[in-house]
């Protein structure tokens, strides 16, 4: 009975996840960083929400829910040398409570207390139930009750009480409450009426109908007029519902389903076979929830630019948009470890006029929603690899891992054939491709372990080196620390000092290629590298008047590194200088300076020597043409002509952004690494959009969104903080907030 009701209560506010905006922001919410992603697809953009004027603010931890195993084993640790701790301490009170200072025999008895704390740090690793061996005593049913607790004890429909003591729960206890019921002898049927009211309360599930009637020889129930069927508070709606209590199967007429982000209705809805089914239906929301999609990112930070609401241009995002999916069939598939939404026969529409059909989509993620991969083409340009297209192929793997297969063309000087590998988990990001054009292999990858602890590797790829910039290594595998705070009112009220500072382990072989026209020679040499980095930046002055576009931000930064080798070589860097961000009308500009100290003896010259040199300025350029043309233009130079590779210009590029502002193709080139880039930013808006079904299937709906293994947040955190975090309701995402995965930072 209670799985029958459930059921249908389970996928209609489940399924609403999948779509919902406010789900979005949880599936994202643990890619620290766009940048990372070094070939992604321009056709169908991988999502990442960015979140503005945010009512509630997120929790200081990265992984709360469902976290690294790195993390979980340190807390799990953390966990047992406290519990540890504190029952020492009990155990030490209660002996000096009971202690009698003319007892000589108290010296033995601390030897027995010893041997018992040992056990109890075993215990505190092991399982998260109570011990039964703290029940009362006095209690003879309580003493039953554990003697079975301990043979037994594992009952999963057993509710734990204080002491260990375990007590049963029938699970199919249902209340009836109406004004009258009768039988009728002839056919068997019990029938309820005058606002009869079915309740479920270990399930906290109410049925209410102008009338029920259940027969006990089908063992059917049958619920007529104005149904209304709530679990924890939320509603669904129907005109009538069947439930067949032998085959637990259900079916319902019109049904109404509303949550805060979205609504759902079905002329009919069946559950049957672990399968829910929804003919005729439609989802849709009146809430406005907008956030982006972006497929690779590259130059200035358009993001900041203030922009008046009537110079704004709005083709997806506007007032009057209406945005229509009309599909034959929807299918969701909730597999033990993954959660599949597969769209056939769709048509779009934009304010009901047909634009294009697709024959089939299909989107993979995780039960936490940590990741999203979807079966679309793949088509961007790399360095070192050149330009490359192809379709694209996801499959699940175990452990909430998803790979996805990509065979492409390449061209870098000559046309080539390839292929990639993309390899998506809640912790891990790998990316690995090869093309015959370029003949070149690059890898890229992440694996957290920790909220400020990572493992970062890869060849013939960009990496990630902070404030030295980003270099290309022939092979690297790098154990990273890294941290960030700050001190409110610093110096001057208002203003926050802030400090980050990040730890190195790495092993590296030096790199063949870095940019273009570099007069530097590669050692091919491998070695370790232990490195420290650390920054502290603090505002002066700022000033904004967004009525008139104006702005200026003035701030210090001071920067220092320290790095030893294998080969016993060291670098050293330290650098100081201000940075200014001026905006004017829609001129904006980023100018900064930096007077530099260095000793650089680096055995790995191409990959990481230093190259800005004594003094150094770079600039980033952004003016807004019109509502469809945004150009920009960033570069570095360095003024004391003392840089390795012989270069004035360390970073030279520029960026051509077209369209309205919430549908922006941006062309970009490099002329540093001669890389061509071309990116796609598109901004979403919930509200306005339907989505029309004929069919929509889901099957196992009691396990979509939700994992059958226990969840992490069991572990207690380092604060004793073991609640859940706050997540924070997505309101509003800018579109165009673009960086280069392949640029060094300057």
């Amino acid at each position: 009975m209670k799985k029958a009701l459930v059921t249908i209560l389970i996928i209609l506010f489940s399924c609403t996840g999948v779509f919902a905006a406010d789900k979005v922001e949880e599936m994202y919410q643990d890619i620290n960083n766009i940048e990372e992603q070094f070939f992604e697809s321009a056709l169908v953009p991988s999502p990442d929400v960015k979140v503005k004027n945010s009512s509630v603010k997120k929790s200081d931890e990265k992984y709360t829910e469902h976290m690294p195993f790195f993390k979980k084993t340190r807390l799990r640790i953390l966990k047992a040398i406290k519990t540890y701790d504190k029952k020492q301490e009990e155990k030490r009170l209660e002996r000096e409570s009971k202690k009698d200072p003319s007892d000589w025999r108290s010296g033995e008895s601390e030897l027995q207390n010893l041997n018992a704390d040992m056990f109890d740090m075993e215990d505190s690793f092991g399982s998260d139930e109570v011990p039964v061996s703290s029940v009362n005593k006095a209690d003879e049913d309580s003493e039953d009750l554990s003697r079975d607790a301990e043979k037994g004890r594992k009952s999963k429909k057993n509710t734990a009480l204080t002491g260990g003591v375990k007590q049963q729960v029938t699970e199919n206890e249902m209340v009836l409450d109406c004004d009258d019921v009768s039988y009728n002898e002839d056919n068997g049927d019990i029938e309820a009426i005058g606002n009869p009211i079915l309740t479920f309360p270990q399930q906290k599930v109410k049925l209410t109908a102008d009338k029920m009637i259940y027969n006990r020889d089908s063992n059917i129930l049958k619920a007529i007029g104005n149904v209304v069927l709530t679990k924890d508070g939320t509603p669904v709606y129907g005109d009538y519902i069947q439930v067949n209590m032998n085959e637990e199967n259900i079916f319902m007429d019109n049904i109404i389903a509303a949550t805060p982000a979205m609504k759902i209705q079905a002329k009919k809805a069946n559950s049957e076979n672990n399968k829910l089914i929804l003919n005729d239906g439609r989802m849709y929301s009146d809430v406005s929830n907008k956030y982006r999609f972006v497929s690779r990112m590259i130059g200035p930070n358009f993001g900041r630019m203030m922009i008046d609401e009537e110079d704004e241009n709005l083709f997806i995002t506007g007032e009057n948009s209406k945005w229509r999916l009309s599909a034959a069939e929807i299918n969701v598939d909730a597999k033990q470890e993954h959660d599949t939404v597969q769209v056939k026969d769709a048509e779009l529409y934009y304010n009901d006029k047909y634009l294009f059909t697709f024959p089939s989509f299909t989107a993979h993620t995780n039960k936490n929603q940590e990741y999203f991969e979807a079966n679309y083409p793949e088509l961007g340009s790399i360095s070192r690899l050149g330009m490359f297209a192809g379709p694209g192929f996801v499959f699940d793997l175990p452990f909430d891992s998803v790979v996805k297969l990509v065979p492409m063309v390449n061209y870098k000087d000559d046309f080539g054939i390839g292929g990639a590998i993309k390899y998506n988990s809640a912790f891990n990001r790998t990316q690995l491709m090869y093309g015959s054009g370029a003949d070149v292999f690059v890898a890229r990858g992440k694996q957290q372990l920790d909220d400020k602890l990572f493992l970062q590797y890869g060849s013939n790829a960009y990496m990630d080196d902070w404030f030295m910039g980003r270099r290309m290594p022939k092979y690297l595998a790098e154990l990273v620390y890294d941290d960030e705070t700050s001190v409110r009112n610093f110096l001057f009220p208002g203003k926050s000092l802030r400090f980050r500072h990040r730890a190195s382990a790495a092993f590296a072989q030096d790199g063949e290629y870095n940019m273009h026209s570099e007069h530097i020679r590669s050692t091919k040499l491998s070695t370790t590298r232990f490195r420290y980095m650390a920054q502290v930046s603090h505002p002066i002055y700022k000033y904004v008047d967004r009525e008139n576009r104006r702005a200026l931000d003035l701030s210090i930064v001071a920067q220092g590194s320290a790095a030893l080798y294998g080969t016993g070589d060291t670098q050293f860097l330290a650098r100081i200088g201000p940075r200014l961000h001026t905006q004017y009308k829609y001129w904006m500009q980023d100018i900064g300076y930096f007077l530099s100290g260095f000793s650089d003896n680096t055995p790995m010259p191409v990959y990481d020597r230093y190259r800005y040199g004594t003094s150094n300025v770079y600039i980033r350029e952004a003016l807004r043409v019109n509502k469809y043309l945004t150009v920009g233009w960033w570069g570095s130079v360095t003024l004391t002509n003392d840089s390795p590779n012989g270069e004035m210009f360390q970073e030279n590029a520029f960026i051509v952004s077209l369209g309205p502002d919430d549908f922006k193709v941006n062309l970009g080139y490099d002329f540093m690494r001669q890389t061509t880039y071309f990116i796609i930013a598109v901004m979403f808006d919930t509200k306005g959009t339907t989505v029309e079904f004929d069919k929509m299937e889901i099957k196992n709906p009691e396990r979509l969104a939700r994992s059958d293994r226990k969840k992490d947040n069991d572990v207690a955190f380092e604060q004793g903080n073991t609640t859940n975090p706050v997540k924070t309701k997505l309101q509003y995402a800018q579109v165009i907030n673009i960086e280069d995965p392949d640029k060094e930072s300057i």
